[in-house]
């Protein structure tokens, strides 16, 4: 599958109100090279996150660790949905990959925060649900993409009614 349809068939299944307010994106900048790669998601025409493989290299080499133990808590810059580094393409293109492959009740508890952030926006995760995400301890770009989601659904979010999945 080329990306382009990969690309149309996750943001085919985000919710109506974000048609046209998230998009995704992959490219390559030299037509030899496997390394010169990035994808990004942006949020009303805004870059919220960047995968880029260089910068990833450049901050793990290549002892990349897991997806959860990449960027601690305390080394995170507020308000910042990634860090910079903290992905590559290749994590962003295998979460596509995994993610058409999925049903929703394994996107919202995925481990991988990539994922998680496409369920958020899933048309699939109903407004009961997504008012009933414990907010606590998710990746920024898992929070950015919820919160997003809630104020285009029009959600009020309360924490009392939150619970986790």
């Amino acid at each position: 599958m080329k990306w382009s349809k990969l690309k149309k068939t996750i943001e085919d299944k985000f919710a109506d109100c974000l048609s046209g307010r998230v998009s995704l994106y992959a490219t390559r900048y030299t037509s030899g090279s496997y390394f010169m790669v990035r994808g990004w998601i942006t949020a009303d025409k805004l870059e919220i996150a960047n995968f880029s493989t260089p910068d990833n290299y450049s901050k793990f080499e290549w002892n990349t660790p897991e997806l959860n133990e990449r960027i601690p808590d305390e080394e995170r810059t507020p308000g910042k949905a990634v860090e910079k580094g903290e992905f590559s393409r290749w994590d962003f293109m295998n979460a596509c990959w995994d993610y058409i492959n999925m049903n929703i009740d394994e996107a919202i508890i995925s481990d991988n925060p990539i994922i998680r952030a496409f369920a958020m926006l899933d048309r699939r995760l109903g407004k009961r649900r997504l008012r009933q995400i414990d907010k606590t301890d998710l990746h920024p770009l898992v929070l950015r993409l919820l919160n997003l989601r809630l104020e285009c659904e029009n959600i009020k979010y309360s924490k009392e009614e939150s619970k986790e999945l």
